[in-house]
């Protein structure tokens, strides 16, 4: 049986940094995902996906090994993924490119079948190594990607297909930087790192291949967006996460959101990131916690003894907590303004918690969005303290509000925020029907209902799906639809 603790292995994947022009004039092809995927969606990226098992069958001269399927799947991603065929000498007429890609898309034929038809010889030296990325731990899916960069090929222009991807287009790397630094652009840590290489032109894309190790030496920093700097810290949060996202946010001021490990060497950790942001000439003033669970308060106490700042939470979460100051629904927390306004908004979101609060980021439309909305997966809702309706009543306030980026506790942080707290609400929406329908004239235990309800969830999860499970049968006795008989429930006839 699988042991949803462990965290998944990395998947070997390829990454193709596009570029045109030279030296100032330098542009690098970068794409939109869609808000249909998974993974980050709506972030910017370059074209790449995983390792595919027909990569191994695509030659390349000159390379061997996993060397040849790493950069056999980059040929094939770019070719896919933009219609641009790397690497070779006679790729062939516009047309035969058009129609070999409409086959491949189709899964008509594999790129190798494809490069076999047309006599396609890939050739190792036109893909340039630029860094081998790994996905952070907090992520809960892990990637192994190597970069390359790679000139387009006279004649050809990369075009997006729709379906993972939304849109691509050139642009220089200065102007993508200056708009991530605005707050209308968010993506992962290696092309943030990449744009930055090529915006220093020749010199920067032979630097590439260090960029990983660099980017890793001291306190290792996460910034999606400009102002949000990620710190994930390993925590004992309930399964399958096994870290706590605390969000360092604002310039020259920072609030410090849900410090969550009072463990001493992830405090460490937590204090190289401040004390490095603070040389950037960003100063942290305060602490706010989402909501009072040890797994997003367990560092409070050290940072306000090393900072001597001020802690604030909901009043029902200084019940629990010792704060300095508690927050209302819909106050405004001021912090000093750098690039732009960055005063949060709190949000009263009860449900999972009766204090929980999301914090919103306005002129970004970001939210520091605790437990309330994941990154992926649905959280728990266990009564007491949990509360279904009060639950789905929240993320129908927050469906109105004009939400883009999510950045959750635990999971990554993720674009098309609408679609995905839709998505919360509708499986919530759904599960309510599969409990209702799980009940009976008979009573029944939770042991027994969870069976039939949670059917759809690994049976090492059901204990802590039962205590969603009562949740979800507490709101249907208040609307009439369920009765408790002692620890038993049966349906309303």
């Amino acid at each position: 049986m699988p042991n949803p603790t462990l965290p998944k292995p990395h998947r070997p994947s390829a990454a193709v940094i596009l570029i045109r022009g030279t030296g100032e004039n330098i542009q690098v092809f970068w794409v939109q995902r869609s808000a249909d995927v998974s993974y980050m969606p709506e972030f910017r990226a370059f074209i790449g996906g995983t390792v595919d098992p027909s990569d191994s069958e695509t030659p390349i001269e000159g390379a061997f090994g996993p060397d040849a399927i790493e950069r056999a799947c980059a040929f094939r991603e770019a070719f896919e993924e933009a219609g641009v065929l790397i690497g070779v000498d006679k790729p062939g007429t516009p047309a035969a490119i058009a129609e070999a890609r409409h086959q491949l898309l189709n899964k008509e034929a594999t790129f190798a079948d494809l490069a076999k038809a047309h006599g396609w010889r890939f050739h190792r030296d036109a893909l340039s190594p630029a860094g081998r990325w790994s996905t952070p731990a907090f992520s809960p899916r892990r990637f192994e990607t190597q970069f390359y960069v790679a000139r387009v090929p006279e004649g050809q222009e990369p075009s997006v297909h729709p379906g993972e991807l939304a849109s691509g287009e050139w642009i220089r790397p200065t102007y993508a930087l200056r708009r991530w630094q605005l707050g209308y652009e968010a993506f992962a840590a290696p092309i943030l790192y990449t744009l930055i290489g090529l915006a220093h032109g020749e010199e920067g894309i032979q630097q590439l291949p260090e960029a990983p190790e660099a980017a890793n030496e001291g306190p290792r920093r996460i910034e999606i967006m400009w102002g949000f700097v990620l710190h994930a810290m390993k925590t004992k949060p309930l399964p399958p996460a096994q870290h706590t996202n605390a969000y360092l946010v604002g310039e020259p001021e920072m609030a410090l959101i849900d410090p969550g490990s009072g463990d001493p060497e992830e405090l460490e950790y937590l204090f190289q990131v401040i004390d490095a942001l603070e040389q950037d000439r960003r100063k942290l003033k305060l602490v706010l916690l989402t909501h009072a669970h040890p797994d997003h308060t367990g560092g409070v106490e050290a940072i306000r003894q090393r900072y001597k700042v001020r802690v604030g939470a909901h009043a029902e979460t200084a019940k629990l907590v010792s704060v300095d100051f508690t927050i209302k629904d819909g106050e405004w927390i001021p912090l000093v303004p750098g690039v732009g306004d960055w005063s949060l908004q709190a949000i009263h979101t009860p449900g999972h918690a009766r204090g929980h609060l999301c914090f919103f980021h306005p002129r970004t439309g970001a939210l520091i969005s605790g437990d309330h909305v994941t990154g992926s997966g649905t959280v728990i809702v266990d009564p007491p303290e949990g509360n279904m309706a009060d639950y789905i009543a929240s993320l129908e306030r927050l469906q109105t509000m004009n939400i883009r980026v999510l950045f959750p506790a635990h999971g990554s942080p993720q674009g098309a925020a609408k679609k995905r707290i839709q998505g919360l609400i509708d499986h919530r929406q759904t599960r309510e029907k599969k409990v209702e329908a799980a009940l009976s004239g008979q009573p029944a235990s939770l042991e027994s209902l969870v069976e039939t309800a949670y059917d759809d969830t690994p049976r090492e999860l059901w204990p802590f799906a039962e205590r969603s499970l009562l949740a979800h049968l507490e709101k249907l006795e208040k609307e009439g639809k369920a009765l408790r008989e002692g620890e038993l429930w049966r349906g309303v006839p």
